[in-house]
């Protein structure tokens, strides 16, 4: 999985509104601020508008502002709003793509991956992120979440994973139930 720089940007960005505290701010003086290029901000504002993240107003006194509560918001709501899927690979999204998802080991390992990086992207909220807020409560929170995820995704792998050739990775890999390498 990629964090697209449009995604990132529109963080960026409604990190800026939010730092401005329901104050317009222009998207010249964000995209200075945060070091994005304007043209690529123009276009990252209007999405971020349609997605119902800010209001923006015309005019001298215009800009833009937060139109959400960042602290109910999750980067997870972000990421698959901004930018779709949030998945490490396209067979563990849709295991229906590829016939032998329903026995493939690196299918299962794709899946665990995504339940972890779903359990900390969940755990986190733009406030958060906007305020630098990772420690105390946040911390031990992100640990279980990724923990419990980690552990679920694992013991899948291990009462499900079964040697299974895959027709994408082409490369050799160790499975976790054998000792053996097999090319998948």
């Amino acid at each position: 999985m990629e964090i697209t720089r449009r995604c990132d940007y529109a963080i960026r960005i409604m990190r800026c509104a939010y730092k401005h505290r329901g104050d317009y701010v222009s998207i010249a003086d964000v995209a200075e601020e945060e070091g994005i290029p304007y043209a690529f901000a123009r276009t990252i504002q209007h999405d971020l508008s349609m997605a119902g993240y800010i209001k923006t107003v015309r005019g001298a006194h215009g800009g833009l502002t937060l139109s959400v509560d960042p602290s109910k918001i999750t980067l997870t709501d972000v990421l698959k709003k901004l930018q779709g899927s949030i998945s490490t690979a396209p067979c563990a999204e849709d295991p229906s793509i590829c016939e032998k998802s329903p026995t493939c080991t690196v299918n299962k390992v794709w899946i665990a991956a995504d339940q972890v990086l779903k359990a900390f992207f969940d755990s986190l909220t733009l406030q958060q992120v906007f305020d630098g807020d990772f420690s105390g409560h946040f911390l031990n929170d992100a640990k279980k979440n990724a923990s419990d995820a980690t552990h679920v995704a694992l013991n899948s792998l291990l009462q499900n994973g079964v040697p299974q050739t895959c027709p994408v990775a082409g490369r050799e890999v160790n499975h976790l139930n054998s000792n053996t390498k097999q090319t998948v």
